[in-house]
C-alpha cells in the first residue's frame, strides 16, 4: 500500500514524535542494562564461531552397500513419493541443505553422497556408472523405496541415463540439472583453471569468498566443509576426496542410448552463447584466455549436439533453459528452477 505524507494531520504528527522519544528513552535506559546484565554473566563475546554450522533440518544415515562401503543419507523429510537428490562431481548431500526444502510439502526427499566425496566411503575402485548406481539402488531398497523420482546435478546426468535406462521400474520422473551424457566430453581439451591465491585459503570465509568471485556460486558452509581439510592454522590445506576418485568417475562416462529411457524427463540447464564465461575467466592472464577461448569453442559446439540429443533421442522430455547460472542452476536460479520442476511433478 503506497502512503501519501501529506494526509498525515498534527495530531498523527504529535503521536509519531511522542513514540519516537519513548523508544529512544528505552533505548537509553534497557539496553545499557541488558549489556551490563551480559557482562555480569561472564559472557564475553568473543567465543570462536563454527563456522561449518550446518542449518539444515535433516537426518543423517550411513548405509552400507558393499562390504566396506557405505554412503551419507541426507533425510529432509517430507510425506509421500520418495524424491532423491544426486550431485555433481566433487559434492557432497549438503549442497541440497536449502534446495531441498522447494519439494518437502510435496515428496520425501533424500540426498545421497556418492562414494568418495564427503563422508561417504573412498574406497580405491567402484566408479562406474553402473557401480555408483547399484550402490543408489542398495540404498533404495534398504529403505524400502520401490520406486522414486530422480533430480541429478552435472556429472549425475550420466546416473540418471544409466536409471533412467536399466532400472526403468524403479523410476517415476527424470530431472537434469545442467546434466549431461559427458561420455564424450571427457576426450575433448577443457578450459584451464585459475590457482587460488594464498590469501584466498586463509580462512573459510576468504575461501568461500574466492570460490563465489571465481565459480559464481555459493554452496551451503555444510557442503564446503565436507569437501575440503584445513590444516591448524585454519587454512584450507587439500580436498577430503582423493584426486584420482574424480579422474575415475570422468573416465568412466559411457556414451548413452538415450532412446532407452520411458520416464518422463524434464532437462533444465545454462544457456550457452559464444560469450558465455565462467566467472574466474575475468582473472586468467592472456596466455590462459586464448587456452580458455580455444577450448571454449569446442565445449561449444559439443554442448549444442548434446542439446539436440537431448530433445530428439528421449521419447518424453521437454527442456528450459536459464542464463547466466554458472553450471549451478538449482542455486543462481533456485526459484525458477523450483517452479518448472514443481510443475513438471504435477503433471
Amino acid at each position: 500500500m503506497k502512503i501519501n505524507f501529506t494526509q498525515y494531520d498534527q495530531k498523527t504528527s504529535l503521536i509519531i514524535f511522542i513514540v519516537f522519544l519513548f523508544t529512544l528513552f528505552t533505548f537509553n535506559i534497557v539496553v545499557p542494562f541488558h549489556l551490563s546484565a551480559l557482562a555480569d554473566s561472564g559472557i564475553t563475546g568473543d567465543e570462536p564461531v563454527d563456522n561449518c554450522y550446518d542449518l539444515s533440518n535433516h537426518t543423517v544415515k550411513f548405509i552400507t552397500t558393499e562390504p566396506g562401503v557405505s554412503l551419507e543419507v541426507l533425510d529432509w523429510g517430507g510425506t509421500g513419493e520418495y524424491l532423491v537428490l544426486l550431485t555433481g562431481l566433487g559434492d557432497n548431500a549438503h549442497v541440497f541443505d536449502n534446495f531441498a526444502y522447494q519439494f518437502t510439502d510435496l515428496y520425501h526427499v533424500i540426498g545421497i553422497t556418492r562414494r568418495g566425496f564427503g563422508k561417504s566411503s573412498k574406497p580405491e575402485d567402484g566408479y562406474s556408472e553402473e557401480i555408483r548406481v547399484r550402490d543408489y539402488t542398495s540404498i533404495l531398497d534398504q529403505l524400502n523405496i520401490p520406486k522414486a523420482t530422480f533430480i541429478g546435478h552435472s556429472i549425475a546426468g550420466g546416473e540418471l541415463n544409466y536409471i533412467g535406462s536399466h532400472y526403468q521400474d524403479r523410476v517415476s520422473k527424470l530431472v537434469y540439472l545442467d546434466g549431461w551424457d559427458f561420455g564424450e566430453h571427457k576426450l575433448l581439451a577443457q578450459p584451464p583453471s585459475l590457482d587460488f591465491a594464498d590469501s584466498d585459503l586463509a580462512s573459510l570465509n576468504s575461501f568461500m569468498a574466492a570460490l563465489v568471485r571465481y565459480n559464481g556460486y555459493r554452496e551451503p558452509n555444510a557442503a564446503i566443509c565436507d569437501t575440503y581439510t584445513w590444516d591448524s592454522d585454519g587454512k584450507i590445506s587439500a580436498t577430503i576426496s582423493p584426486p584420482e576418485v574424480s579422474q575415475k568417475i570422468v573416465s568412466s562416462s559411457v556414451v548413452t542410448d538415450y532412446s532407452l529411457i520411458t520416464a518422463p524427463v524434464l532437462g533444465i540447464f545454462e544457456t550457452w552463447t559464444m560469450d558465455t564465461r565462467l566467472p574466474f575467466y575475468h582473472y586468467l592472464d592472456a596466455e590462459k584466455k586464448t587456452e580458455y577461448d580455444k577450448a571454449w569453442d569446442i565445449l561449444f559446439d559439443w554442448r549444442a549436439r548434446q542439446m539436440t540429443r537431448f530433445k530428439t533421442e528421449i521419447k518424453n522430455s521437454r527442456t528450459v533453459e536459464f542464463a547466466e547460472c554458472y553450471h549451478y542452476v538449482y542455486i543462481n536460479r533456485e526459484a525458477d528452477c523450483a517452479r518448472e520442476i514443481r510443475k513438471f511433478l504435477a503433471e
